[in-house]
């Protein structure tokens, strides 16, 4: 039978071994730089465990950042751990540009075991504040079903510490998911956590959420907030009514209303359903 591994024998392909030795030990960064550069033209998976101990030992910044930019390029789930990593040292010693460069790269890569690795991090009890914040935030980015669920679970979860509960639900209602509408909702009209409640109205004033029927699902819950906070009088709370008159306008906005007209749906809605 035919060798049908001719890539490997042939003659022409180049020798990945002299840029992978340059990119580990030439003094130069510049070079590094280059080969680092090469490696990933011309190497493609084969230059993901050279630019992962780039990523990992390499003392410049610029090839750290490099590194992680062109990992995310590759989109080789066996980045995901060491790119995680890197995210972890540079939080912790305030590099905000590889911070923001492992970030775009773990969103690039899109590994399917990303969002539960997230959740196991924020859950994580010997885990620091700033990491745990910034999984939340990378479970919003990525938006899918499987991490929009994470976010739920952190949520409902009573171990959940509040401003991590806080930072979830923000990104719960920005991802904008169906999904989501349910608990969004229940926090709103059910939870006696103002805090919380608070931090949904001043979500739900930047929502994407666009789907008619959504939205008047949601006003109608926000229309309830604003008339029993009348009734409340005095003891009114003043930052409740105008975060849900906010977030009213954009959810008016959203669907390309008037406020007036707006709100004469919800009405019209609430009578419908009454007479039912």
């Amino acid at each position: 039978m035919m060798n049908e591994q001719i890539d490997d024998e042939s003659p022409f392909k180049e020798d990945l071994q002299p840029l992978i030795e340059i990119l580990e030990e030439d003094p130069d960064w510049n070079k590094r730089f280059g080969a680092a550069s090469k490696l990933f033209r011309l190497g493609k998976e084969k230059a993901v465990d050279p630019l992962l101990k780039a990523l990992q030992n390499d003392p410049h910044p610029e090839i750290r950042r490099f590194a992680a930019d062109l990992l995310g390029r590759l989109g080789d789930p066996r980045a995901t751990w060491a790119l995680l990593a890197a995210l972890r040292k540079g939080l912790l010693e305030k590099e905000t540009v590889i911070v923001h460069h492992t970030k775009q790269a773990l969103l690039s890569i899109k590994s399917a075991d990303l969002p539960r690795i997230l959740k196991d991090t924020i859950e994580d009890e010997q885990e620091f504040f700033e990491m745990k914040l910034t999984a939340v935030q990378l479970l919003g980015s990525i938006a899918d079903t499987q991490s929009v669920q994470q976010l739920i679970n952190i949520i409902k979860n009573p171990k959940t510490n509040g401003r991590i509960r806080a930072a979830a639900i923000e990104q719960l209602v920005y991802t904008g998911h169906l999904s989501a509408l349910q608990l969004i909702l229940e926090l709103l009209t059910l939870t006696s956590n103002k805090t919380f409640q608070k931090v949904v109205l001043r979500a739900l004033a930047k929502t994407p959420f666009k789907n008619k029927s959504v939205v008047f699902r949601i006003g109608e819950a926000l229309l309830g907030i604003m008339e029993n906070q009348e009734k409340l009088r005095e003891k009114k709370d003043e930052e409740i009514s105008t975060l849900a008159a906010e977030a009213m306008k954009q959810l008016a906005k959203n669907v390309g209303l008037e406020f007036d007209k707006f709100m004469d749906e919800l009405i019209r809605i609430r009578m419908k359903k009454k007479k039912e």
